[in-house]
């Protein structure tokens, strides 16, 4: 199983994890409620996949390690995006999201729904506000071109909710903003051992497909 930071993993019960600091009293309840965790880029243990859990409310994110072998079931952003299921919701922003999706399917770009949007999509749990943003990752490929980044940013700047997008690679990922502005300078770039500044050019190497 190939697992990508972002990707939504269903666990059995809170036992499960594997923490080296103490678990904050809220994670039980949390999961007991809604039982998945997101991978992080962080670096584990043969046999470990680094996780988060995550409260009812900002404050409550926690950092901890999962068993591979105790997934019960893994959805990732694309899954999510290939399933549309903000068209059976009401809310203001999943109309906003359809927009996305259309954009993002005339450039030919894999992407899919992260952060809350992601969560409630794939748990069922409302995590979702009218104050929220909207989080997507971004694979990259070599259709993602500085000019093609630029009108892809230019027109989720004209969305009605804020939307921060993520490009990942292979090598880790970066602010689908700052790409399109960086005029092949350097720009920041999350990798599995820490942030990085890095010229971002279109290799195949870089592709996390």
């Amino acid at each position: 199983m190939e697992l990508k930071p972002h990707d939504l993993l269903k666990i059995k019960k809170a036992e499960d994890l594997i923490s080296y600091t103490p678990v904050p009293e809220w994670v039980e309840a949390a999961l007991a409620k809604t039982p998945f965790v997101v991978v992080r880029r962080t670096r584990a243990a043969q046999g470990l996949v680094a996780v988060g859990v995550r409260g009812s409310v900002r404050s409550e994110r926690f950092g901890a390690f999962l068993p591979v072998d105790l997934i019960v079931n893994r959805i990732s952003p694309e899954q999510l995006a290939e399933e549309k299921g903000w068209k059976n919701r009401s809310k203001e922003i999943f109309r906003s999201v359809e927009q996305i999706s259309h954009l993002m399917e005339c450039a030919s770009l894999q992407w899919g729904p992260v952060g809350s949007l992601g969560f409630e999509l794939a748990s069922g749990n409302e995590t979702v506000t009218e104050k929220s943003d909207i989080d997507i990752v971004i694979r990259f490929s070599r259709k993602l071109t500085l000019d093609a980044a630029k009108k892809i940013d230019d027109t989720l700047k004209k969305n009605l909710f804020r939307i921060d997008a993520q490009v990942d690679t292979a090598e880790g990922a970066f602010s689908l903003s700052e790409y399109a502005l960086s005029e092949e300078k350097e720009i920041l770039v999350r990798t599995i051992d820490g942030p990085l500044l890095k010229k971002i050019k279109n290799h195949p190497l870089l592709y996390s497909q």
